[in-house]
This record gives C-alpha cells, structure tokens and sequence, in this order.
C-alpha cells in the first residue's frame, strides 16, 4: 500500500514543480519513488531486482543510506549525467521521485534516517500516535490527496488538456477548434464528422481533412470537394484526431492587369506534393468566359461578381483551368499545405 502512497506523491510533486505532464517524467518520478526501498529484499522493487537488493539489506538497516539525502544526490548526479548527454531535463524527476518518497516516509512511525551517515531518526512529528502506519485511514485521505494534486498538475502543465480531451469526446466544435488552432502548423488534422447532408438530409458518418476554420465552423475536405459545416454538412459531432506532421503556410500573389495562369502555374510549381488553396478577389477582363459549375452537395468555393471572380478555399488546379487566358487585377492569398493529406 505505501508503495502506492510513494508513485502518487512522487509524480504528483514532479508534475507540479516541474509543471509537466510528460509520460518520461512521471514514470521516472514513479521509478525514482521505489529506489529508496531497494534496501529491503520484501519491497516490490526488492523481488524485482533481488541480488542488489539482499546485497543492501545484508549491509544496512532499513530505511537508511537508500533513504538518505546522500542517496538522492547520488541519482540526482546520475540523471543529470543522463539528461545532459541525451539533452533532456526530464531525468530530474528521477532524483525528485526519490527525494519526494523518502520526505514522505519521514510522517510514518519508524522515520528515515535522512542525513545518513549521521544516525538521527527525521520523524514527523514526535508523538508516535500521529505518525502514519500503513494501511491506515490516514494513509488513504494521503493517497487520495496525491491523486487529486496529480490531476491539477497534470491539468495544469497541460493548459487545460484533460478538460478538453473530455469535451473532444463528447463531440463538441469549440473543442476541436481548439485542437485545429494549436496543432494545425505542425501537423495535419482531420475529423470524425457525424450529421446529415443539408442538401438531401441523408446521414453523414465519415472522416474529413480540416483545411481552415470560420468562426466555429470548418472547412473541410473528403479529397473529391470542399464542404463547410453549417452549410453543407449539419454536424452534429467533429471529432479530431492529429495527423502525420505538415506545414501551412500562407503566401500571397498580386495581379496587376497581367495574366493570371502563369503566376499560378509557378506558385503551384514552387510547392510540388501540396495542397494549394486560393482565397480572395481578383477583377478579370472577360468574365464571359469563364465557368464556374456549382456542383451538388459542395462548398462553392468560385463564384463572379459582374467582372470579379471571388475565390474561399479554392484549389489552384482548378483555378488554372478557369482562368487559363485571362488577365486580371487584385491579391490572391494562397493556404500552402505540404505534404498534401492523403
């Protein structure tokens, strides 16, 4: 049971004052919280690592060097050897663990011998009757009180992330807003989008590519169109899930009465394997010519406006094509995403 008490205090007191919540880190506070014990052959860790452990007891008394401030700078100097050759800070919780188990066995009956070599028992408090035993009452409100600190660690260090995974599941938009706007320029993003066609009511259950985000509201791509939810697709549920790493960019092109295809041609060239998507207005010479098909179910991501063509989300192959022998005037901001989802 005190193992237990020692993993719940050890990485909720790692997670806090390192204000982390990384897996490497709480395991290494949970593995340093056990070293102290090694000393006795009857721990957990002492039958995992028997030899090393009947070697100590045989030399030691329970709860003195492997529980001492000596024993932590030992580890303390060991992770931080470790931590600097692999360039990770993390292997700190390793000594914390350590240091924060032998503190705590310090409010149990027995104590520890915490400035080892020097033979004083470091006891809580000096009447017997109040210090902890295990199994006790006492010890499960601390166990309940370290899993509680642990979880406002772990939300913490997490900027709210146990919160929102909670309402990620649930389904909720603002929650999957949240992820498209921290996680969108480093990795892709999709969703699990539940609801109905607004065209013909049918049901929708599929997965979809997140290329942007009006208001609470996404864009979003099956790789045969563009659809929004709220007007495409009545959404009941978006749920995100993080995809391979990417990049998005947004770079920009103006026209100033020249012809259009072959700035898009070299825009498209310049990025080989990207989604390229153009946003913004663009005045042409002959709008007569240009065709702009409305097809069923889609975001209209083209449409003319007397003389100018205003694109939202369109790709750039098609823009091509469209607006192949035209001229025109204006700014067209280009989402570059690379590589393009599959």
């Amino acid at each position: 049971m005190m193992s237990i008490t020692h993993c719940a205090i050890a990485t909720a007191g790692v997670s806090l004052i390192l204000g982390t919540a990384d897996p490497l880190a709480l395991f290494l506070a949970l593995v340093g919280s056990q070293l102290p014990d090694i000393d006795t052959s009857t721990s957990t860790i002492g039958k995992i690592f028997f030899p090393i452990s009947h070697w100590i007891e045989d030399r030691y008394p329970h709860r003195t060097i492997t529980h001492s401030l000596l024993a932590s700078i030992g580890i303390a100097v060991i992770s931080g050897v470790i931590g600097y050759a692999t360039k990770n800070h993390l292997w700190a919780a390793l000594a914390l663990g350590h240091l924060l188990a032998c503190f705590s066995d310090c409010f149990t009956k027995q104590g520890v011998q915490l400035f080892y070599p020097y033979p004083a028992w470091a006891v809580s408090v000096a009447n017997p009757r109040r210090r902890i035993t295990t199994g006790s009452a006492t010890e499960l409100w601390i166990l309940s009180l370290a899993i509680a600190l642990l979880l406002i660690g772990v939300h913490a260090a997490t900027g709210g992330g146990i919160t929102q995974n909670f309402v990620q599941a649930l389904g909720m938009k603002e929650a999957a807003v949240d992820v498209y706007n921290q996680k969108a320029s480093t990795n892709h993003i999709y969703a699990q989008i539940n609801g109905i066609w607004a065209a013909d009511r049918t049901s929708v259950n599929s997965r979809f590519f997140i290329v942007g985000v009006e208001g609470n509201e996404f864009i979003v791509s099956d790789g045969k169109g563009i659809y929004q939810t709220g007007k495409q697709i009545i959404a009941d549920r978006v749920t995100p899930t993080l995809g391979s790493p990417a990049t998005t960019q947004v770079l920009s092109i103006a026209f100033n009465d020249e012809e259009i295809a072959p700035k898009l041609q070299e825009a498209m060239n310049s990025q080989p394997g990207a989604m390229v998507l153009l946003s913004g207005q663009i005045l042409i010479d002959v709008p007569e010519r240009v065709q702009l098909p409305v097809l069923p179910r889609m975001l209209q991501t083209a449409s003319m406006s007397g003389q100018t063509v205003i694109l939202n989300f369109h790709p750039i192959e098609q823009a091509l094509t469209q607006l192949s022998d035209q001229y025109g005037t204006g700014t067209l901001t280009l989402k570059v995403i690379s590589p393009r989802p599959q």
